[in-house]
């Protein structure tokens, strides 16, 4: 056996200092070379610990929406009220699963959330080429997915934290199938993808924008064929067609869609002469003097507050045709409904946590880290959107995209309509019914820049080693 080297010696010896920096990373380096799964599962088990630090005893909220979440959750699961009752049924399903207590609810939240961003993170990783940048990927989506506007939700006991967390598992999904058609990977997305459109109804009209783009696949649908996607895109139809019917009983509506558009008529069409015109031109009748002077509270008149049978006729009419009345005025004043939603982009966009979050909650991400991983206001989200799509164009003309991009690119898409849904779909707590929209729209930004990076990254790479080739006599 060889003696030690003085260096060596030196290092090892007792009372000897430390190694130094580039030491411990040519060391991690080596390790990192001999097990390349190590660097993500030093990630995931950091990640649960954090997780579960801002998570544990944080005492579970109830709100006034958690009643009728529990209500539905009481009924048989193949029974009308449960399928088609006063909320979607995704969130009563976990909750039925486990047992009868806020607790376990949350307990139940928080799991899903985890599995499902540790499910993007792979499926990042896995987009990406280069085993270090795999594992910087991996670890800023990881980062993303501990902001406080993400996280605050696991302990509230309201639809969003489920919604959220099957959002993220449902891009996986999507990563997934782009990368590599296969059966497996389509019926990840469909199964997904029902699940998460009976999380809120608004999710339905999101899947129905994605149906559109599934075409573009069919109609260049590469080695993989067009089966799969004419599969996927005749499924999701059928998603759509199954919530519609899920919101056509009684109780779904009178929760729905009647009270909402109650809501809508009384603050915004009775305020708008030209929008009144347009309603009783499709036959509303004329506001009673009695819904006039109680506007902003019209869903209340016959509930609470006293009514009278003209204005029963009157409320009657916009229960059974106010939502398609509205849809069709939306639709032939397209620049007024957009101009409306852009003015309320602050309560949209916005980084939404005030009034919705545990009395004791905790945060993970420590400051500026936070506002760098979830930015906070509509300015600094359109200053990464730009500063994102100037990064795609430039990674686009010099290496190219692949067809990964659709995935951010597409979440980027929707949120215009998905936007003015929430906006003009109901006027009581949209910062909250937008949720989504604020975290897609964060989210798509990151992914897209993840991967614009890769590609220009890939393109250095490829420029090096043809260089190295041609160097070599």
């Amino acid at each position: 056996m060889s003696d030690p080297s003085p260096s060596s010696a030196r290092r090892t010896g007792s009372g000897d200092p430390p190694p130094s920096r580039a030491e411990r990373v040519r060391a991690a380096l080596l390790v990192h070379a001999r097990h390349p799964l190590a660097p993500f599962g030093v990630l995931v088990a950091a990640y649960l610990v954090l997780r579960a630090g801002a998570f544990y005893a944080v005492m579970p909220r109830a709100f006034p929406d958690t009643r009728s979440y529990l209500e539905v959750a009481s009924h048989p699961v193949w029974s009308t009220d449960f399928l088609a009752g006063a909320r979607s049924w995704t969130l009563p399903l976990v909750w039925k699963l486990v047992p009868d207590s806020d607790v376990w609810r949350t307990r139940a939240q928080f799991g899903i959330s985890v599995v499902c961003w540790l499910a993007l993170a792979g499926a990042m990783a896995q987009s990406v080429r280069g085993r270090s940048y795999r594992v910087a990927v991996f670890a800023v989506v990881l980062v993303f997915s501990m902001s406080l506007s993400v996280i605050q939700f696991d302990t509230l006991l309201i639809s969003e934290s489920i919604s959220i967390s099957l959002t993220a598992l449902l891009l996986a999904a999507w990563l997934w199938v782009l990368r590599a058609p296969s059966r497996l990977g389509f019926a990840a997305v469909l199964v997904t993808t029902f699940f998460w459109v009976f999380t809120r109804d608004s999710n339905a009209f999101l899947a129905l924008m994605t149906i559109p783009f599934i075409g573009l696949w069919i109609w260049r649908p590469g080695p993989a064929g067009r089966l799969g996607p004419i599969v996927l895109a005749a499924g999701t139809a059928v998603i759509f067609a199954l919530s519609l019917a899920a919101t056509s009983t009684e109780d779904a509506q009178l929760r729905r869609a009647e009270r909402p558009m109650l809501h809508v008529v009384g603050t915004r069409v009775m305020a708008n002469p030209n929008a009144v015109k347009f309603f009783m031109d499709q036959g509303m009748p004329e506001p009673t003097p009695l819904a006039v002077a109680n506007r902003k509270r019209l869903a209340g008149l016959g509930e609470g507050l006293p009514s009278d049978p003209e204005t029963d006729v009157f409320l009657d009419w916009i229960a059974r045709h106010g939502r398609s009345t509205l849809a069709k005025y939306l639709v032939r004043h397209p620049a007024g409904a957009l101009r409306a939603t852009f003015q309320a982009r602050a309560r949209i966009i916005n980084s939404f946590s005030q009034g919705y979050k545990s009395r004791d909650g905790r945060k993970i991400l420590p400051e500026p880290v936070a506002a760098l991983a979830y930015p906070r206001d509509f300015q600094s989200v359109f200053f990464w959107l730009v500063l994102a799509m100037f990064l795609a164009a430039v990674a686009w003309v010099v290496a190219g995209a692949s067809r990964l991009w659709w995935v951010p690119v597409i979440g980027l898409l929707v949120q215009i309509p998905h936007a003015a849904l929430v906006y003009h779909g109901d006027t009581l707590e949209i910062p909250r019914h937008a949720t989504l929209v604020s975290v897609m729209t964060r989210l798509s930004i990151l992914l897209l820049v993840l991967l614009a990076i890769d590609g220009l990254l890939e393109r250095r790479r490829t420029a090096r080693s043809t260089d190295v080739r041609l160097s070599t006599p």
